[in-house]
């Protein structure tokens, strides 16, 4: 079992300690008695005359270091003690702190971190270890995030490769069995020049439906890589309402601008005029005959109004999806596979635009805003 820090740097310091006062003593014991040193007794006789002698200088010391070692050796030795407790403890204090520490963050703990405060370099590495930490969060959490866009993303892809294989089905079964009931030549099926361009009709019809899906999919695919250019919102929207403001007249429909200010900004032109696009060609969709519909831009705020049916609370809950349309679409003879809207709502998402579409106040339309 290996030591600990303390009792390791106690045991070294101690015995470095005591080593030193050991080596101290033996050296005073070898080198004082040979000093150099006369010391010379006086005593007066009997007579009254004065004698000298000399004492033994070495051996007085010698005796003298031999009576005091002990106790000088115990002094010692609990000074070491003491002392090397002090440095011991001074030394693997913050080090053990920081080592408590280390461990909370392993844990993966949000709110530790190193507690030691001090100048010199046990101070600067707890502070390296915290500036680390706050890092690896960081990073943790970024990934935590991508890892959540990803999966909505492939939910996304797997939701609409089934949405689309449940409409693309429909055109097939139907053609598969038109034909099928031809080759047999069954009933009326049998008169090929009536159900031939039918077919033909299905067949374009799925053409344009697995345009559309290509088209959609290669969106979500290259929308973060379209570049952003600099433009001026005002003039965009002028550019893109023209060719919708003559399909409203041919359809009986006022088509009324209402455009204010100058707002630039900087974004994929592309993307937000096919975005914005989608809503017009909606909104002159389904607008009846004779109905109003009116394009505001103040600041940064885009809204369309088209006086229609409102919209119940189910369809809005439906609306964005991928190849949602609505029950009395037909009866309006509007044409389109569902993606208007869905491709609206994966634009705005990857441009993080915020965006709303609610019935109007006095219930007679429909109203969609965008803040950029």
């Amino acid at each position: 079992m290996k030591m600990k820090l303390f009792p390791r740097i106690f045991l070294y310091t101690f015995n470095m300690m005591l080593l030193i006062s050991i080596l101290a003593h033996l050296l005073l014991f070898f080198i004082a008695p040979y000093q150099n040193v006369l010391i010379t007794n006086m005593s007066v006789t009997n007579v009254g005359a004065i004698a000298l002698s000399e004492i033994d200088m070495p051996q007085l010391i010698t005796n003298t270091i031999i009576k005091t070692f002990p106790i000088s050796l115990i002094g010692c030795i609990m000074i070491s003690l003491v002392f090397s407790y002090i440095f011991s403890k001074r030394i693997t204090t913050p080090i053990l702190l920081t080592v408590n520490d280390v461990k909370q963050m392993a844990n993966m703990d949000i709110k530790a971190q190193c507690r030691v405060k001090s100048p010199d370099e046990i101070g600067f590495l707890a502070t390296n270890i915290n500036a680390l930490y706050q890092s690896l969060l960081t990073t943790i959490h970024n990934l935590e995030q991508e890892k959540e866009k990803v999966s909505l993303a492939e939910r996304e892809k797997l939701n609409f490769l089934r949405a689309a294989s449940h409409e693309l089905k429909t055109p097939v079964t139907e053609l598969n069995a038109t034909l099928e009931n031809m080759i047999l030549c069954i009933g009326d099926y049998s008169d090929y020049e009536t159900y031939l361009p039918k077919c033909k009709e299905v067949t374009e019809q799925l053409g344009i439906m697995i345009k559309d899906i290509l088209n959609t999919s290669r969106l979500q695919m290259e929308a973060s890589n379209e570049k952003s250019e600099e433009f001026v919102l005002q003039e965009l929207l002028l550019e893109i309402c023209e060719p919708y403001k003559l399909i409203a007249q041919i359809r009986g429909i006022r088509f009324h601008t209402i455009i204010s200010g100058k707002t630039v900004m900087f974004a994929p032109v592309q993307l937000l005029k096919k975005a914005i696009s989608n809503i017009l060609s909606n909104a002159v969709n389904y607008t009846s005959v004779g109905k109003n519909i009116f394009v505001t831009i103040h600041s940064d705020f885009l809204t369309v109004n088209n006086e229609c049916t409102p919209l119940s609370d189910e369809q809005l809950q439906n609306i964005f999806e991928p190849f949602y349309r609505l029950d009395y679409s037909k009866n309006q003879n509007t044409v389109g596979n569902g993606f208007g809207l869905y491709i609206v709502e994966t634009i705005f998402k990857k441009l993080k635009l915020d965006y709303k579409f609610i019935p109007l106040e006095n219930n007679d339309g429909m109203s969609f805003t965008v803040q950029f």
